[in-house]
């Protein structure tokens, strides 16, 4: 009789034991996010939210990389990815079917699957040549090879843009645009590829911060007049852009610019769809703003995330999750970022 007693109650402390070592302490979620290129302003938050995400939650997050917003949005309106770096010009675009859209007549549709999180500053877009190129004007890149972003990308469309705003001048006719991703890109400029890029960062952006410990630049300005051009108008009265300059040493001795450089500015987000589950989208958006310091501690231009700025320059409603966390802190919302899915 006790050796049965014995025997079941080894069986019984084994079970326990196999239980312990095949599960885990915690059940984690995998999360799916989008983000640009490496060295990026928004690559460099994203990661730093990878960090704190895994750091506070259950949950394992898979980064993928080089992607354009334009194909990211694509992706989580199809419920293909949780998070990715979103902007105010390619919901507009899709919410339109215009532009990269264009050919696609079920984009408006899609559209309506697309939510936020928060909204930060992008950055002010940067013109930039090599100090020591013949150019020192936009009217000067006719006939050159220049790296204005992604083929289809949101930031492309602007940098196309404010060229022709400034030059009238079309790409493919009066100069070639390379259609590189933002890493090859940044790296063609640095390997004097292509003669001039323009991108958005943040001030000092980090890509820029490497170029010009290597190589004195010089960014070149927006004149005044290109400001009441049509295609500059149109972009700055939309949602998510605005007027700005870069200090003239913001980039220490190797920017060669004595006065402050006249450019715009952009804003986007982190984005999610409404398939992502609400109580997830809950805890991201609390957990970031909870450890907010940790979130900024990489980089001094990561100060701009804040809650202050979450629901700035923004447009698509808020996902649930999100709409839930403002309210318990007392943020007001405005009304057209309230989802449907949302009393």
């Amino acid at each position: 009789m006790n050796r049965r007693f014995f025997k079941a109650g080894f069986i019984a402390l084994v079970a326990i034991l196999a239980s312990l070592i095949t599960t885990p302490a915690r059940a984690e979620t995998t999360i799916r996010m989008e983000a640009p290129s490496p060295g990026s302003s928004p690559y460099v938050l994203q990661v730093s939210m990878q960090s704190v995400w895994q750091k506070y939650l259950p949950v394992k997050v898979n980064v993928t990389s080089n992607m354009a917003s334009s194909r990211s949005a694509l992706n989580a309106a199809k419920g293909n990815v949780d998070f990715y770096l979103s902007s105010p010009t390619v919901n507009r675009y899709m919410a339109s079917g215009t532009q990269m859209y264009a050919g696609m007549s079920n984009a408006p549709e899609l559209y309506k699957n697309l939510r936020e999180v928060f909204h930060f500053p992008l950055g002010k877009y940067h013109i930039v040549v090599h100090a020591d190129s013949d150019i020192t004007s936009l009217k000067q890149i006719k006939g050159k090879r220049v790296f204005l972003g992604p083929p289809g990308g949101a930031a492309t469309d602007t940098a196309i843009k404010i060229v022709k705003a400034v030059t009238g001048y079309e790409p493919g006719t009066d100069y070639q645009m390379a259609r590189l991703d933002w890493q090859s890109g940044n790296q063609a400029f640095q390997d004097d590829q292509v003669a001039l890029l323009i991108a958005p960062q943040q001030v000092p952006g980090p890509s820029f911060q490497q170029v010009a410990l290597l190589h004195k630049v010089r960014f070149l300005p927006i004149p005044e007049e290109a400001f009441e051009h049509p295609e500059l108008k149109e972009v700055l009265n939309a949602t998510g852009f605005s007027r700005e300059q870069i200090p003239a040493d913001a980039y220490g001795d190797n920017q060669v610019n004595t006065t402050p450089v006249d450019t715009i500015g952009s804003w986007v987000g982190i984005g999610t769809s409404k398939f992502v589950d609400e109580e997830l989208v809950y805890q991201c958006t609390k957990t970031i703003f909870e450890h907010i310091d940790e979130v900024q501690a990489p980089a001094k231009f990561l100060g701009s995330v804040n809650i202050e700025n979450a629901l700035k320059q923004m447009s698509t409603p808020l996902h649930a999750g999100a709409v839930r966390y403002y309210r318990e802190k007392g943020i007001s919302i405005p009304s057209n970022l309230i989802p449907p899915e949302v009393d």
